[in-house]
This record gives C-alpha cells, structure tokens and sequence, in this order.
C-alpha cells in the first residue's frame, strides 16, 4: 500500500475541478434513467400517500418534526426523519402522484452524492486521480441500486450527501481556518442527522481521520476538537430530543436472545457486507437471514477473521491517511446495522451506500498503486469492472419497474428467506390472488413461526375469501406473537367487528390506542363498534374526538349525527347532519338518513 502522499500531485484549476465533478455527476446520472420508468413500489404507496405529504399544514409540519417517520402507516419504528419527509412532500408538489418525478429527485441526489466523493476526496488528498477513481467506482457501485432506484430509498441518499457536504466544508476549513466553514460543516452534519440515524458516525469517522494529526502534532487541535465536541453535544441533544418526541430511543426491538447469538449475528453480518462489497453484483431487495444459533459457524468465523485483518491493516498502514481514512468509513458506516443496536431489518442492500463510500477510496489506492507499476493492464482491468459494474446497475433498475417483478425476483433469488415470500404474498394479496398470496405467507412462517407480519396478512387474506374464523385465528396468533403492536391489534380488531363480535372488537381497538392514541382507523371503527352496541353516548365521544374528520372520515360526520340523535341530543344532531350533508355530495341512504335528523326525527 503506497503512502498517500509519495509524491507531490499537481491540483487542478477551479474550473477543471467543477468539469471533473460535473461529469462524474452526468456519468451517475446516466446510469439510472431506466429507474424512470419504474413507479411506487414496496413501501412508496405509504409514505407517498400520506396525507402529510399530500397537503402540508401547520398541523402536518408539527407532526413530520414530533412524530416517528412512518406515522403515516401502523409502525412504531421511533425511527426519525423529517428532513427526507419533507423532501417527498417536495416531490408531491412538484409532480403530484407521478412516479417518474420522485425517480428523478432520487437519480439527481445519487448524481450530486457522486460529484461530492469526487470534491471531497480530492480536497482531502490532494490527489485527482484517487478522487476520480473513488468517485466513478462510487457511481457504478450495483448495491447503490436499491437505494437509488427505489422511492424510500431516498432516506441513505440525503444523509449520505450532507455527510459527504459536512465532510468537505471539514476539509476546506482545516486548510483556511476559516469559522465560516466550521459551522457550514456543523449545519450539514445536523441535517444529516435529520435525513437518517446513520448520520450518527460522523464525528467517529473525522476523529479517525484525525487521529495521527492528535498524534503527532498537539499544537492547533484546539478547532478541531471544538468542533468534534460541538457534533458530540448536538448528538446528545438528538438523542435526548428523540426521546422525548418519540418515546424510546429506537423503538425497535433486538432479534437475538443471549449475548453469545447477539455477537455472532454481529460477525455473521460483517461477513455478510464483505461479500457484497466485494462482489457486488449479486442484487435482491430481500436477503435476510436467522440469526446463528451457535458462535461456531462458517460466517461467524468469517466475520472475525474480516475484523482481524481489518484491524491488522489499520495497525500496518496507520500513517496512510487516505486508508485510515477509507477504512474509517467503512467501519463506522457499518456499525449502527451489524446489530450492536437493534434493527428492523438484519441486513439490506441499502444500508452499504455511506460505507461504500469508503471502500471506494481503499479500491481507489489499490488502483493508483497497480497504475504505477502497469499502468496497461491496471487499466484495462479497471475499465472492464467498471463497465461490468454499469450493466449490472442499469439491469438491476429494471427489478425495481412493480412490486410483482421486485417480489418474484427476490422469492427466486432467497427461497428460504420469510420476508421475501411475506412481501410477495402482500403484492399478490393487492391483486385479489388471495389464494396465491396465502401459500406466499404459510412459506413465511413455516420458515419463521414468529412472523407475526405474515400471521395477520393471512388472516386478512383468509378474510377475503371468506374464511373468516380462520382469518381470525391467525390474526389472535399475531397479536399474541405481538401483543404491543397496534398493527396486528387494529387488524384482529376489524375481523372481531366483521364476525361481530362488536364487545371483543371493542376491547381490541382501546387496546390500540392505549398504544398509539393518535390512530384513527383504531378510535373511528371504535365508535363504530359501540354503535353497534347502541352505546351512544360513548360512540359520540370517540366520534367527536377524532381528528380531521372532514378530509379522513368524512362518513364519521354521519354517525356522530346518528348517534347523537338517537341518545336525544337532537340539536347536536342536526347540527352534525348539516355538516355531513355540506361535505357528501352522493344521494344515498345516509344522506337521506341525515336529512330526517336534520328535521328532528331520532
């Protein structure tokens, strides 16, 4: 490995510098414009139908910044991201529901995030050739696809960019001093953390960096250590404020039981990233995998020995900083999703796009170093992967076109992984294949019992078809499996309420929002059930207390109205009845069921 800085590099001009980045930014843009022809899938009809993000208030705004990301669906995930929210709503009001205009925002941000490895690698080596290097491998990268080609995907590219923004304002600032650029790094670093929580690596990978600088030198580290202090502190207060607006820290919960599995899954998922860092052409949206029960086992091994020869490298090449510092990002961009904190997912091809980042500047020095010594076939070598790596990319966008194409492609690629067969049971689900989609979920948890997702999407499924005490058995199974949840609960709740047994169904819904008391489905088919008890002074109390009724529940106007009328409340009635006739523009019997409560009739 040669020394970063073996001998001096001529810096390009300004304007060379912008072409160069420009073009590395045209290069990545290029590569994903067959994603344009691709629309919602997976998780984008949730977070793109969000109401939020359809119409954005002041009440909406308080909730993108005091809510978890996806309180638009039933998921307590605590995770926090009002930044890539409000880029959505952006999305919205520029293109409305088209999907190619949210495909454009992605493949322009991915495009900058390219340009950015170029500036920020070249302003802290000095060297145009290892940034052009790192820069076009970072671009070409095929596991970038799911993140780029994929709506939600969104969430990596964001904090990625302002990592790689808050990175190069670092840079520029150690060499001019200037306070300026201390805070513009400070700011972006803070709107990374605001995009997602692997933002949090940041101040470990500058210290890093930094670290032979601390070593050898103790004069001038006062700036630097302000500023790491500074992201510190504004860590602490994230995490402090997280907890307060969310509730916990994470909301998630570990997969593992017992320290030994929980430090052989960490090892096994270090083995698991190496693989795809380095062949990373193997592409699937789903490829999970059960936790080890045994410390012994081939990945496991693996695992440790990748962070042996890690930590041997950095101890042999510690006065490279270049490596340092490739290594750094690696490490730390990995660290919060090897499960040292619980996750949601075990591993996911999208969760590598900041780490990437850093093993493009290690491939980059491998390259620079084989140019000295044969420059011919270095470079003929280099042009093949990377043209190898451009194909693979633009064929994997064309996975991402729907979730049939996505899902069928992942159950062929991981047979034997729940997920994959639980995601292709719900796209079949959505087009009426109930009996396809049930086979789909009975694969999931004879593969993982504990699937309480795919429990209540078979009970929903069975529902469908008219099963529906079978439907409800699986959906008691989830919410046993599950009793938190407020998902599976609404779930056995709705079918509690379709078999009318409206007091169970009732009990279930109190339970939701006991959990969640901003669930609306949860507090309006609540009323509904005391309705249906003739409990009406109850049900006028659920009724009135939900919110936004005009644009979400309209048809919640009508009850209120009934109900009132029938507990003798007839001016309140009517006064409900009008405002459910302003807004129900159809003649049909409730409409016409308003109107006789408008007139005082119980």
């Amino acid at each position: 490995m040669p020394r970063a800085a073996a001998k001096p590099k001529k810096l390009l001009s300004p304007s060379r510098i912008m072409v160069a980045a420009l073009g590395v930014a045209l290069f990545a843009w290029l590569l994903y414009l067959p994603s344009l022809r691709n629309g919602f899938v997976w998780d984008d009809v949730i977070l793109i139908g969000s109401p939020d993000i359809q119409r954005l208030d002041g009440a909406a705004a308080k909730r993108i910044f005091t809510t978890n990301f996806w309180d638009a669906s039933d998921a307590t995930s605590g995770m926090y991201r009002p930044l890539t929210t409000l880029s959505f709503y952006t999305d919205y009001q520029v293109h409305g529901s088209r999907a190619a205009g949210f495909h454009q925002t992605n493949i322009i941000l991915n495009a900058a995030a390219c340009a950015m490895v170029f500036l920020v690698v070249l302003e802290m080596f000095s060297q145009p050739l290892l940034a052009l290097i790192a820069a076009l491998w970072f671009a070409a990268f095929p596991m970038h696809v799911e993140s780029v080609a994929w709506v939600s995907g969104r969430t990596d590219i964001i904090a990625t960019l302002f990592l790689l923004i808050s990175l190069w304002f670092y840079a520029r600032w150690r060499k001019s001093g200037r306070l300026t650029l201390a805070v513009a790094s400070f700011l972006s670093y803070a709107l990374a953390l605001l995009s997602k929580e692997v933002a949090v690596v940041l101040p470990m990978v500058i210290a890093a960096y930094e670290l032979p600088h601390f070593a050898g030198n103790r004069k001038g580290n006062s700036g630097r250590w302000a500023l790491l202090i500074s992201m510190g502190a504004f860590l602490v207060a994230y995490f402090v404020a997280r907890k307060l607006l969310l509730g916990s820290s994470l909301g998630l919960s570990r997969v593992t039981h017992g320290v030994v599995q929980a430090v052989a899954l960490t090892f096994s998922i270090v083995a698991h990233y190496t693989y795809k860092l380095i062949y990373p052409f193997r592409l699937s949206p789903e490829s999970n995998f059960a936790p080890p029960s045994q410390f012994l086992n081939p990945h496991t091994l693996v695992g440790v020995a990748v962070g042996a020869l890690a930590i041997a490298s950095i101890i042999k090449w510690k006065r490279n900083r270049a490596f340092v510092f490739g290594m750094a990002v690696v490490t730390c961009g990995l660290a919060p999703v090897i499960h040292i904190v619980p996750a949601n997912q075990i591993v996911a091809e999208r969760l590598l796009y900041f780490p990437s980042f850093g093993c493009a500047v290690l491939v980059a020095l491998v390259v620079a170093h084989l140019l000295e010594r044969w420059r011919g076939a270095t470079i003929a070598i280099f042009s093949l992967l990377l043209l190898a790596f451009c194909a693979r990319t633009v064929m994997g966008t064309l996975v991402w076109k729907d979730d049939p194409t996505l899902f069928s492609k992942a159950v062929r690629l991981s047979p034997n992984d729940p997920t994959a067969h639980f995601d292709y049971g719900v796209t079949l689900a959505e087009q009426g294949r109930y009996q396809e989609a049930i086979a789909e979920f009975q694969r999931s948890t004879q593969l993982y019992p504990a699937y309480a997702d795919a429990w209540s999407a078979m009970g929903r499924a069975e529902d469908k078809l008219g099963h529906h005490a079978d439907g409800l058995e699986h959906c008691k199974r989830a919410a046993e499996i599950a009793p938190d949840d407020p998902r599976f609960l609404n779930d056995l709740g709705t079918l509690q309420f379709q078999t009318k047994d409206y007091a169970g169904a009732a009990q279930t819904f109190r339970r939701v929002l006991e959990l969640r008391p901003q669930h609306g489905y949860a507090r309006f088919n609540l009323g509904l059930a005391l309705y249906q008890q003739s409990d009406f002074e109850s049900a006028i109390e659920e009724f009135k207390a939900l919110p936004n009724k005009d644009a979400d529940f309209p048809v919640a106007w009508f009850f209120l109205a009934d109900c009132q009328a029938r507990a003798g409340h007839v001016a309140d009635g009517a006064e409900s009845a009008t405002h459910f006739l302003a807004i129900h523009k159809q003649e049909d019997a409730m409409a016409n069921r308003a109107r006789q409560i408008v007139n005082g009739e119980k």
